[in-house]
């Protein structure tokens, strides 16, 4: 991956987020960023991905499950 923050990427993360930006304020964020970017990655930081177990996943599935039934 580049280091380079593109306009582009900038208007798909404020798009996701539901931000609303202006093209030319993408251009200037993606270059007020790029640098912290470059540095950060230069570090070369591994950032562990943490798994929640299949337990934790079926309970939040259930509550769900309980809160839909009683909005009924």
């Amino acid at each position: 991956m580049s280091d380079e923050v593109r306009p582009e990427r900038v208007a798909v993360i404020a798009a996701a987020a539901r931000i609303p930006i202006e093209p030319e304020s993408c251009a200037r964020v993606a270059r007020a960023v790029t640098p912290a970017v470059t540095r950060f990655t230069a570090l070369g930081p591994s950032i562990g991905f943490e798994v929640e177990p299949s337990s934790f996943t079926a309970i939040a599935r259930q509550e769900i499950e309980e809160i839909e039934e009683i909005d009924k």
